[in-house]
């Protein structure tokens, strides 16, 4: 069979080399202590690979009932990883061994307008309080103290500034806004540490999945489906496809390589900067 050339994608004046690692079950990663972390819908959960693609490890999270997002948490939690269970109500810290320290869990009892009801991701704010996008069963963003300590939740469901139809991602941005994949309204929101609404970043369909790039260049993945790029006052500063069904999870490595959780099909995409 006669080898097919190399694909190549830009994102504003960034080029890319693309190349896949197909790995079944696929839904998030993220970058953590020199690899990549994969969290599966499959067993073994969890999935250790090496920069250039090469599996290292793998580990089950024997108490998870469908993974859905996993996220590096920064600041004094560094090293550890927040891991998302969808249908098992709860998110799992690891450590850097990758075994689960602490849960925040609703003791299997999901409720409507509380922690939790399919939570689908779960990010770190600039004082190490934990929010997590409540978004299948609730739409809302919940708020813990350092401590673990519910504080606060906003959003509801609907379609206006400040509500949400499922809240599928969500990070802090270098200017500490948090910024909410809302999915269904085909739009990211921006909010203050205390959940009150900035504005929004329209023009996207059904987005899934948030990264920063170094530089701090917001990434979003949609359904189109594509990967775009936003500078801090959103507007649209690169834009390529994705290249399976939906990019559900995204992570930037140091040296800027993009990495895609994709499904459908199923598989590790990565996007490697091309000098020149």
């Amino acid at each position: 069979m006669t080898p097919r050339p190399p694909a190549f994608v830009a994102l504003g004046a960034r080029r890319y080399r693309v190349a896949h690692v197909p790995l079944e079950g696929v839904t998030d990663l993220a970058v953590t202590g020199g690899r990549i972390v994969v969290l599966r819908r499959r067993i073994p959960e969890l999935v250790e690979l090496a920069f250039d693609g090469t599996i290292l490890a793998e580990r089950d999270l024997s108490d998870f009932v469908c993974g859905h997002g996993l996220r590096a948490l920064g600041g004094a939690a560094a090293g550890v990883l927040a891991a998302t269970d969808m249908d098992g109500h709860k998110i799992a810290l690891l450590g850097p061994d990758l075994h689960t320290r602490e849960q925040l869990h609703c003791d299997a009892r999901p409720g409507l307008g509380r922690p939790f009801n399919h939570p689908c991701d779960c990010a770190e704010g600039p004082d190490g309080r934990l929010y997590v996008a409540d978004g299948y069963g609730n739409s809302a963003v919940h708020v813990f103290a350092p401590d673990r300590t519910h504080l606060a939740s906003f959003g509801q469901p609907g379609h206006g500034a400040g509500d949400f139809s499922t809240p599928h991602s969500l990070l802090f941005d270098g200017q500490g806004r948090l910024c909410v994949a809302d999915r269904e309204n085909n739009r990211v929101q921006r909010f203050d540490a205390e959940g009150r609404y900035i504005d929004e970043i329209g023009g996207l369909h059904k987005p899934m999945a948030l990264a920063l790039m170094p530089d701090g260049t917001l990434l979003v993945t949609d359904q189109t489906p594509r990967l775009s790029g936003y500078d801090a006052a959103g507007r649209l500063t690169g834009r390529c496809r994705t290249f399976s069904t939906y990019g559900h999870g995204l992570a930037v490595c140091e040296d800027g390589t993009v990495v895609i959780a994709e499904m459908a099909p199923d598989r590790v995409t990565f996007l490697r900067p091309v000098a020149g």
